[in-house]
């Protein structure tokens, strides 16, 4: 799919910022502000701010949001940087704890965040601090993901999977959004993603396929990986008979091997060899890496 033109026209779905726009997230010092309220405290230096040229519909709310950046004296393929400190504010987030899995997770500061934290929301309060939300984007060859720091700080993680693509200076690794919905909220702030990326399209955008209309069947959940015709075939027959019929069955026998063709075939295969992290005693994941 070609890019889309970012002109006045295909930015009138979600408006576009200007002078009289009140600016949301700011960066103060080295604080974050929402509204004027602190979420984010003891900021680096290196930390670069730019305000999106995106804005809500709503202009009464003048919802804006942030892009944020960073400067490294050297250039790597992998970049650990801390955006501030978080503390006393809770906050709901996802985070990948599979190769192709996420999961939902909850805390109130820095070192509750878990790796690969793919989208995180902070809580309002009930004076004027509105819902936050930090969504890692992908910049160029680089993807972002959250991760705790140390100290209570929230640290971002860039990273290209080369080492022979390193940057120094990332601008848009970040992107921060505000409003009193956390639901329209978050539609926004997608729909900010799409314009500034380019490279897809929201669900409103699609034509959905006849498919989804159709009430499917996985075999997974009854039979895990020793799925065979019978069981599919009564399983199907029992369903009619219950009067939903299927239009659609998945047979699912597990994952697929991400092993090389030469190693040896034991019970690391599928999901546990594909951890995004290490789970230790108390359900943390300690780091992103193959559990062995």
């Amino acid at each position: 799919m070609a890019p889309p033109s970012i002109t006045k026209n295909a930015l009138d779905g979600i408006g576009l910022a200007d002078d009289h726009v009140f600016m949301s997230i700011t960066l103060k010092g080295t604080n974050f502000l929402a509204n004027g309220q602190p979420i984010l405290s003891n900021v680096p230096q290196n930390i670069v701010a730019t305000p999106s040229p995106f804005s809500s519909l709503d202009k009464s709310k003048g919802t804006v949001g942030c892009f944020v950046g960073f400067d490294t004296e050297e250039p790597k393929s992998q970049h650990v940087v801390s955006i501030g400190k978080l503390n006393c504010i809770g906050f709901m987030s996802i985070f990948r704890f599979k190769v192709w899995w996420t999961t939902h997770w909850v805390g109130n500061s820095g070192k509750d965040l878990e790796h690969e934290t793919q989208m995180m929301m902070l809580d309002k309060d009930e004076s004027v601090r509105p819902y936050v939300l930090l969504l890692p984007l992908l910049e160029g060859p680089f993807r972002a993901s959250l991760q705790p720091g140390i100290d209570d700080n929230v640290d971002i993680c860039m990273e290209s999977g080369s080492t022979q693509v390193s940057r120094s200076t990332l601008r848009s690794c970040l992107y921060m959004h505000v409003g009193d919905d956390p639901y329209k909220l978050v539609k926004e702030a997608m729909k900010v993603a799409r314009h500034h990326l380019g490279t897809f399209k929201l669900l409103d955008e699609k034509t959905p396929p006849g498919v989804v209309d159709k009430f499917g069947w996985c075999t997974w959940d009854a039979f895990y990986p020793n799925v065979h015709p019978k069981g599919v075939w009564e399983g199907v027959k029992g369903l009619a008979e219950g009067g939903c019929p299927p239009g659609m069955v998945l047979i699912d026998d597990g994952w697929q091997s991400i092993c090389h063709d030469d190693d040896p075939i034991s019970d690391k295969e599928g999901m546990n060899r594909t951890s995004a992290g290490v789970e230790d005693d108390n359900g943390r994941f300690s780091s992103r890496q193959d559990c062995e």
